[in-house]
């Protein structure tokens, strides 16, 4: 059987990314044949790729093509996918509601405001979607896909067999080093780390702030969170940007607390990654958070940032609740492993009539 993968373009070290190459080892090991398309060549990919053209060549009544869907297609890929014989299977990793790029980013609004048309297009041509998350399988039920299912994320902790930066593990050798990574977005409400950071520097004087995430066409977002931290004459607040895979390494190696404000996540790979790095979550309880932290971390019903601060505090000295937390993330992590994720596509793919 030949099952193949379609992304608009792979990116080293991207998550979606990561997850495509896992899966297709995966399949492979399952005994199918199986290759990556994409529209744009990767500019730098640890996978062989082919254009979505040449998928035409191998591709047969029988064949299956994974779609991996975030954000939109462009116009000459949602064409040709209409043309391509074989069957067809949706991978929707979730689109940020477009709202909060409104003011913020013109160019994000449209392109998130052309997905969710899309995904309900999508159900025209593809027979079933799976979403990496149940919060995102409802978002597929809610734009009219009726058959569905859930294929989580495989973490590979050969994705992450680097060795740390150095220059970053002196650089912040604080105890009380607070981490948040993901891209430099509005749903991701930095300014409520920066204001729970506010309280925690009251308490922790040594205490630092690491942000790490692309900052890319979110300037005037930027410029605000600059500000914020000016006007709350804030000092160890670091935004450290898009960083190498060894960095982040460190970055994780030095935090002490995982921090998440995030008011949209359609999974959290951050989540899993603090997870494998040893590193305690405190978390908002929104969207797809709670079901991939599952009876782990610390969750929050309410942004109390002086609370939330004092959270922290207590997380940072309690060295038994550490252990605790760090013990019961470690369990977590293993319902994300490459063979629990191969064993739930397996009954995915029995579900559509693959054996």
């Amino acid at each position: 059987m030949e099952i193949h993968q379609f992304n608009p373009t792979l990116s080293t070290g991207d998550a979606i990314s990561n997850h495509i190459v896992s899966l297709q080892s995966i399949l492979q090991s399952m005994g199918h044949r199986s290759e990556i398309f994409c529209e744009i060549p990767p500019v730098s990919s640890r996978a062989r790729t082919y254009s979505l053209g040449a998928y035409e060549s191998v591709a047969s009544p029988e064949s299956i093509l994974l779609l991996h869907f975030s954000l939109h297609y462009s116009d000459s890929v949602m064409a040709r996918l209409a043309q391509l014989p074989g069957r067809k299977i949706l991978i929707y990793h979730n689109i940020t509601p477009p709202h909060y790029f409104w003011g913020v980013n013109n160019m994000y609004f449209e392109a998130a405001s052309r997905g969710f048309a899309q995904l309900a297009n999508l159900s025209t041509l593809a027979e079933v979607g799976w979403g990496d998350s149940e919060f995102n399988v409802q978002t597929l039920k809610q734009h009219g896909w009726q058959k569905t299912g859930v294929l989580p994320i495989a973490f590979d902790a050969r994705n992450y067999a680097v060795t740390p930066d150095k220059k970053i593990e002196r650089q912040y050798p604080s105890a009380a080093n607070v981490l948040f990574v993901g891209r430099t977005s509005p749903n991701k409400r930095f300014e409520d780390l920066i204001v729970t950071f506010f309280h925690l520097k009251k308490i922790r004087p040594d205490a630092k702030l690491l942000l790490v995430g692309s900052t890319h066409k979110m300037t005037r977002y930027v410029d605000f969170l600059h500000t914020l931290v000016a006007r709350l004459n804030l000092t160890d607040v670091h935004f450290l940007g898009h960083i190498s895979q060894a960095e982040l390494a460190a970055c994780y190696r030095v935090g002490n607390v995982f921090l998440s404000m995030s008011e949209h996540e359609g999974f959290g790979v951050p989540l899993l990654e603090s997870m494998h790095y040893g590193l305690p979550v405190v978390a908002y309880k929104s969207t797809a958070v709670p079901e991939t932290l599952g009876a782990s971390g610390i969750l929050f019903r309410r942004k109390e940032h002086r609370a939330v601060a004092a959270l922290i505090d207590v997380l940072l000295a309690d060295e038994p609740l550490r252990r605790k937390i760090i013990s019961q993330q470690r369990r977590r992590l293993q319902d994300f492993s490459v063979a629990q994720v191969k064993m739930r596509l397996r009954q995915l793919l029995a579900d559509a009539g693959v054996h």
